[in-house]
């Protein structure tokens, strides 16, 4: 067991792991359909399910190359102590924790962003190829500093705020994984027994990453209402990085010391983040987290000119505002954010029969605080489906946010998947849609599957004739007008697209688009703070599918935003 041997397959079949990781995305989805994919998999599966049996059967004298004589494993397990074999299950935990933790800080605390995933994936898969490789093994010290720094600049990239703050907290997270892990990876494996001790070693391998994954995917959205996870794995990994570095030559004589030491590293780090962390003014009044994330309502109190000051509420999902009220009898009722009268408004004004003081039925593919119900009126039908509980929970709550329990129009909310839903309605036999809105891609990851061309037919299919469907298209990472592009021409419908910039202090600038079967003029009010969109100016792509298609070529330049 004196050279790495065997035990450097373990960094090969991570450095495979990672080219299958970057070749799904990149060189797969792109260009083959769904059919083709299950059919790879059912032949690679066969593949590999017949290289097994060969294993299974092979002569035992050919699986471990001729080493008959080789110490049992049990016997082998057996001279590794207590503490060693522990740290077979710790350190692939703690790793694997920290993996998920980075993971949800940059999903949910800085920006849902499509495919973020992938690097910190890429980084903890990296690191493991690095710690059971020489690289490792060459200057632990410098490993060591270098995580610490990594650490530090976490904690640092934590206080940032805003659409800059992605480019920071992605490379502290990618560092901090791939410098901490390969400290922690290379640990393992210098504490490897030898060849023979081979399964044990594995086995306790692959129990401490499911443990240290079930920690941070199952236990922690329950205990904690936002990712508290992601400081505890940093805190922790500090300490790790402290005990197996370099000491000072007290702190190193005896194990209590060391425990100390470490201690007082990871509470060093602990009060370095804290000391960073970003400061607001803000008053939480909500805090909760699910399956679909963590959820916030703050309140703030903000001057409006001559009204004087107001409490205003905010719903949060991680950094992105998904709905805004003014806490004040004048301006409760108003379209605050990306829905004033020259963003979402546009849906409602534009349409003849509501200027004509018509009921209409209204479709909100997305609930956020409700904020479209500012625009209903008695005699009118809104329907919003959401699929996140949670959501559902916080616009209905008088406490928090008034626009449903105010609406003099009657509401249906529709738990569940929206396209799903939708499907239904259709089979049902449902009366059509006035305006059906859109407003499932604001600042978020786009669901692929609420995208693609059929997704479209779908929504035009529950539309009135002279219905309009209204996109909301704001978006910091995707560029959805080329979508919108390509479905328009797909399903020969006619776009309009509006770019409208701030109205005033209650609302932000949004793009949306609006698409109907005939050609349609748009009256609104408000339209001096309106830009058109000049399609002949948006790029072609084709229209993605549900069987074929990615929206990566949407995705802006993360760093430039």
């Amino acid at each position: 067991g004196g050279g790495r041997g065997v035990y450097g397959l373990y960094a090969v079949s991570n450095v495979g792991s990672l080219l299958g990781l970057l070749a799904y995305p990149f060189a797969v989805e792109p260009f083959l359909s769904l059919g083709v994919q299950w059919l790879a998999l059912a032949v690679s599966l066969t593949v590999y399910a017949a290289l097994l049996a060969c294993v299974a059967f092979a002569p035992r004298a050919a699986r471990c190359g001729g080493a008959t004589a080789a110490p049992a494993d049990g016997e082998a397990l057996g001279r590794a102590p207590a503490k060693t074999r522990a740290l077979w299950f710790v350190l692939p935990a703690a790793s694997a924790f920290l993996l998920n933790a980075v993971t949800a800080h940059l999903m949910v605390d800085v920006t849902p962003m499509p495919l973020v995933w992938v690097v910190p994936l890429a980084a903890f898969l990296l690191s493991y190829a690095v710690g059971f490789s020489s690289w490792g093994a060459r200057r632990p010290g410098a490993w060591c500093a270098a995580a610490a720094l990594a650490l530090a600049a976490a904690a640092w990239a934590n206080g940032c705020w805003g659409t800059g703050s992605l480019l920071p907290n992605a490379l502290a997270g990618t560092a901090v994984l791939f410098l901490g892990g390969a400290v922690l990876h290379d640990w393992l494996y210098a504490v490897r027994p030898p060849a023979a001790g081979l399964s044990h070693y594995y086995l306790a391998i692959a129990a401490g990453g499911a443990a240290g994954g079930m920690l941070a995917a199952l236990a922690a959205p329950r205990l904690f209402a936002g990712v508290t996870e992601y400081p505890l794995a940093l805190l922790v990994c500090a300490a790790l990085v402290a005990w197996r570095g370099p000491k000072p030559a007290a702190a190193a004589r005896k194990p209590a010391r060391v425990w100390l030491w470490a201690s007082g590293c990871g509470a060093a780090w602990l009060l370095l983040f804290g000391a960073l962390a970003r400061r607001t003014q803000s008053h939480t009044l909500f805090a909760g987290r699910n399956f679909y994330g963590c959820l916030r309502v703050t309140r703030t109190v903000e001057a409006f000119g001559s009204d004087g000051m107001f409490p205003v509420h905010y719903l949060w999902c991680g950094q992105t505002t998904h709905g805004i009220q003014v806490q004040s009898p004048e301006l409760r009722r108003k379209g605050t954010s990306y829905y004033g009268p020259a963003g979402g408004g546009i849906a409602f004004y534009a349409h003849p029969a509501y200027r004509a003081g018509q009921g209409v039925k209204v479709g909100v593919i997305g609930l956020g605080a409700g904020c479209l119900a500012c625009y209903g009126r008695p005699g009118d039908l809104f329907r919003f489906f959401e699929i996140n509980p949670l959501v559902m929970r916080v616009a209905t709550d008088p406490k928090l946010f008034t626009f449903l329990p105010d609406a003099p129009m009657p509401i249906d909310l529709v738990p569940g998947d929206a396209r799903e839903m939708l499907r239904r309605e259709r089979d049902a036999g449902d009366p059509l849609y006035d305006i059906l809105i859109l407003d499932a891609y604001s600042g978020d990851a786009v669901p692929y599957h609420l995208a693609t061309e059929e997704a479209f037919a779908l929504y035009f299919a529950r539309l009135a004739p002279d219905g309009i469907l209204a996109v909301h298209a704001s978006n910091w990472h995707i560029d959805l007008l080329p979508l919108c592009k390509a479905v328009a021409q797909r399903l020969g419908a006619c776009a309009y697209g509006a770019i409208s910039g701030r109205e005033d202090n209650i609302t932000a600038g949004s793009i949306w688009v609006f698409l109907t079967r005939q050609p349609h003029v748009y009256r609104y009010p408000r339209r001096e703070h309106v830009h058109e969109v000049e399609w002949s100016e948006v790029r072609d792509i084709a229209a993605p599918t549900d069987e074929k298609g990615s929206l990566l070529p949407l995705l802006r330049n993360p760093f430039t935003r």
